[in-house]
């Protein structure tokens, strides 16, 4: 509602200035000579600027020019077209910023949705548009061009018609008949006898740079599709800000299949592959080591997606480790990777690496993220994942030339370290010596600050120790390296906290006995809506939160970065007690088994005494009155909170298969420091039961 009613501000404001020199239906001079079913839209009817001087529109050179300081900035032109005959609006432009533009059509029925119109979007990488007009409107107020989303532009309208067509189809913003990309060097060099141990030794501190990884979306944005989420344009200043920062690694997220799909076959649209080229090609010339990383499968369960592939969008594909979708889903991986490996083969030497998967996971599965060796899905799975694996390393050998010696990362089940140590994984057969790398993800602090630890603990630095030791017996032990292509923490937790996670976790596997390269994952999350992994500004090229990326990229070098008395001082966090204090906002009734509390367990991260008791005050509301205490370990395990070993029911009730059956008040259950720890870890205490009213939860000595 928001937006249509600046849209419609903005509509007001134009139809005072431009009432009394437009007349409300086209005159004769407005009417193609050679088709009356063609309406020509007059240039010169919109507007300079808006109100705020935001978006121009210079009426001699026909060009809008953008500033981005404003989401909804828009110029407009006032028609009061009677479009009974007509089904289609054309646009014809070239843009000359980075982003395209919004054509919007003002209906004269209010009831149109404001994301109807909006949907009308104009690619940076076509110069025509063609949007049929929704059926049944029988009057256009007029146009109104606006930006993309706060993105600063620059765009030439060359015309804009309204027609009858036969065929009244929006443009394919997916389509191309351009040639494939294929990498036509005949010859290059290649280290043949490096071995991936020693080469991992050198890769140095990694950034994610993630324009290319695209996701699904309901609007068409063509080969602008970074935009949505919040990424610039690709650059070279943007890579050379990387180099600059002492970053040696890139790695470039890519999911051809949301929209960059061409056909049946799987072929991945030639401009796709020529914008991961041009990012490749920017690396190279830095000397940085660029890896290329596979397509993603989190995003196949998006709703988007899914309503794309039940229409029929040939331009959206992917692949399931799923066996009911293993046939397609193989097809779909050895043409994405015989494409890759065709467009980046002689001319590359061993600074472009190849990754076969971002997450590939069991998206159906409830053990999807955290997959299990005892589960018999999950072994399936993993057994799926070696076969696809396997293919891929296959088809980018066959390729030959540079590719039958390069470096590829494996990733694991759900990108998830215990995965990636399980004997269930496996590491593809190759006919080349030393040339696979195993990979995962490990965000320690947590991946979102839903389910992040806001404070650096001994158990979650233990987790790391424990992760490790596994690798150190599974690879490292054997000369085999690994590589975590995603690390990081949300930059919702306090940035010493960060820090110390990371000086600790660097100085474990930059050790003689490790070889072990890592990523630094960055989101484009500015204004921290979501999980604000955002370390830089992508369109004003500044850094975020430079001391927790030195001390990360100090760490890659086997170096530390030496913080200031002062900046310590500044960051510490002082965490106040909360002894004797009640937990609960506001009484928790329990009807049934309806209802309950969680409790977040960072509140009780360096807050409590070592040992303690949690007391509550309860109401029985039936006999049946019971107390459930739950969490989830780091691993993602459900525990009851009674059955473990440390932890005892002290007063009002009894035990009942890890129950507490509630015979009085208050409830006292002692806790243990490990136990503890866990539930701070895991994320959140669950309070749970039946026929109860807890009315407070306090931490007592």
């Amino acid at each position: 509602m928001k937006k249509l009613l600046n849209f419609l501000l903005i509509v007001c404001g134009l139809l005072t200035a431009v009432s009394c020199t437009h007349s409300s239906s086209p005159g004769p001079n407005e009417i193609n000579e050679n088709n009356e079913n063609i309406y020509t839209v007059d240039l010169n009817s919109f507007e300079e600027s808006n109100t705020e001087k935001t978006i121009t529109f210079d009426k001699q050179t026909k060009i809008v020019t953008v500033n981005g300081e404003q989401e909804y900035e828009a110029v407009y032109a006032y028609l009061g077209l009677d479009i009974s005959d007509y089904n289609i609006i054309r646009i014809k432009y070239k843009v000359l910023g980075d982003y395209g533009f919004h054509l919007i059509p003002d209906y004269d029925d209010e009831s149109v949705e404001w994301e109807d119109r909006e949907k009308n979007y104009c690619p940076s990488n076509l110069t025509e548009m063609v949007f049929p007009f929704i059926e049944g409107q029988p009057k256009l107020n007029g146009i109104a061009l606006r930006g993309a989303w706060g993105a600063s532009t620059k765009f030439k309208v060359d015309s804009i018609t309204i027609e009858k067509v036969s065929n009244p189809v929006k443009t394919d913003v997916y389509a191309s008949n351009e040639p494939s990309v294929i990498d036509t060097a005949t010859s290059g060099t290649i280290n043949a006898n490096l071995s991936a141990w020693d080469f991992v030794k050198t890769t140095g501190a990694g950034f994610q740079y993630s324009p290319l990884g695209f996701g699904p979306s309901d609007y068409e944005w063509g080969m602008d599709n970074y935009h949505p989420a919040g990424i610039a344009k690709p650059s070279k200043a943007m890579i050379n800000l990387i180099k600059e920062k002492g970053f040696k690694t890139v790695r470039l997220q890519t999911n051809p299949g949301h929209g960059m799909i061409l056909d049946k076959d799987y072929t991945v649209n030639p401009s796709y592959i020529k914008a991961i080229k041009e990012v490749v090609d920017w690396c190279i010339e830095e000397d940085l080591n660029v890896i290329i990383c596979g397509p993603f499968a989190e995003h196949t369960v998006n709703p988007i997606y899914l309503k794309k592939i039940e229409e029929g969008n040939i331009h959206f594909a992917g692949y399931y480790v799923n066996e009911d979708y293993k046939a397609e889903s193989l097809k779909f991986i050895e043409a994405v990777w015989k494409q890759y490996a065709q467009a980046f083969n002689n001319s590359y030497d061993e600074h472009l690496i190849f990754e076969t998967f971002n997450e590939p996971m069991d998206v159906f599965h409830e053990h999807a993220w955290l997959p299990k060796n005892d589960c018999a899905v999950c072994q399936k799975d993993f057994a799926i994942l070696n076969e696809y694996n396997q293919l891929i390393v296959d088809t980018i050998r066959s390729t030959g030339g540079n590719n039958a010696n390069r470096f590829i990362m494996v990733e694991s089940l759900a990108g998830n370290a215990e995965a990636l140590a399980d004997n269930l994984f496996k590491l593809p057969e190759d006919e080349a010596k030393n040339k696979l790398i195993p990979t995962f993800h490990f965000y320690q602090m947590g991946s979102s600050p839903k389910y992040s630890s806001m404070y650096y603990t001994n158990l979650i630095k233990q987790k790391a120790l424990d992760i490790l030791e596994l690798l150190d017996e599974r690879y490292f032990s054997n000369e085999i390296p690994v590589y975590i292509s995603e690390i990081g923490a949300s930059r919702k937790i306090s940035i010493l906290e960060r820090i110390n996670c990371m000086k600790d976790f660097m100085d474990e596997v930059t050790k003689s006995n490790r070889s072990c390269g890592t990523i630094l994952h960055s989101d484009n999350d500015v204004n921290a809506l979501y999980e604000f992994h955002c370390y830089y500004d992508c369109r004003k090229l500044k850094w975020f939160d430079e001391e927790f990326l030195d001390t990360y990229i100090y760490g890659a070098n086997n170096q530390e970065y030496v913080l200031s008395d002062e900046f310590i001082e500044e960051h510490e966090v002082e965490v106040e007690s909360i002894v004797g204090k009640n937990l609960l906002k506001a009484p928790v009734e329990i009807r049934g088994t309806e209802g309950g509390v969680t409790l977040d367990g960072n509140r009780f991260v360096r807050s409590r005494p070592e040992n303690y008791k949690l007391e509550f005050e309860v109401e029985t509301i039936s006999t049946k009155a019971r107390i459930h205490l739950a969490y989830h370990d780091y691993k993602g395990n459900w525990v009851d909170l009674m059955g473990r070993e440390n932890v005892s029911l002290l007063q009002g009730g009894t035990l009942d298969d890890g129950m507490i059956m509630v015979t009085g008040t208050p409830v006292v259950v002692s806790i243990d420091n490990d136990t503890s720890c866990e539930f701070e870890t895991g994320g959140s205490l669950y309070v749970l039961g039946e026929d109860i009213i807890i009315k407070s939860i306090k931490v007592v000595e």
